[in-house]
């Protein structure tokens, strides 16, 4: 086959691919100087591959947050337990 019939093919295909039926144009990509269709991928597949990636990451994350959650928590409760203790002292001056 030569570049020419080749371009030929393509240009064919692109045709097609903008007709005004609302069809969607498909892409390809050239292997071995044939047409190969690129497959669709399946609705959520970055969302799954980047979980795949990184849920060590994530786990340590929520981890973290937890704990600096709990943290801040117990904190808050120590304040208000020297809040309660100063009113108590200064209640029984009086």
């Amino acid at each position: 086959m030569s570049e020419d019939s080749l371009q030929n093919d393509l240009d064919e295909f692109d045709s097609d691919a903008h007709s005004g039926s609302g069809r969607q144009k498909q892409k390809i990509r050239i292997k071995y100087r044939q047409r190969v269709k690129v497959k669709k991928r399946p609705r959520g597949y970055k969302i799954t591959r980047y979980w795949k990636k990184n849920k060590k990451n994530l786990a340590a994350y929520l981890v973290l947050i937890i704990l600096l959650g709990a943290t801040f928590f117990m904190v808050v409760q120590v304040a208000k337990q020297q809040l309660e203790m100063n009113q108590h002292n200064t209640r029984q001056r009086l």
